[in-house]
């Protein structure tokens, strides 16, 4: 019983993958946030200005918001599984 405490081998191992998930949500969530902070910027714009173009600009926002949705879930559910 001694010979096994005096051998047994140390392996000091840091698993980073726990560690980083929290901050990846965060940073995901933030760019989520952008998105839709910036869909708000162009309604309030647009409510107050008449511009000409804004059917784009709005098609445009609403795109990014869009692919930034479906991006940010796939990201965390990765994220959560991986």
């Amino acid at each position: 019983m001694f010979d096994n405490i005096v051998n047994t081998d140390l392996n000091f191992s840091l698993n980073l993958g726990g560690i980083l998930k929290l901050p990846l949500i965060l940073v995901l969530l933030g760019c989520l946030l952008y998105a839709f902070m910036l869909f708000l910027k162009l309604r309030i714009l647009k409510d107050t200005i008449d511009l000409e173009g804004s059917t784009k600009m709005r098609v445009l926002v609403f795109l990014n918001l869009l692919i930034s949705l479906i991006i940010c879930l796939v990201g965390v559910i990765i994220i959560v599984l991986g």
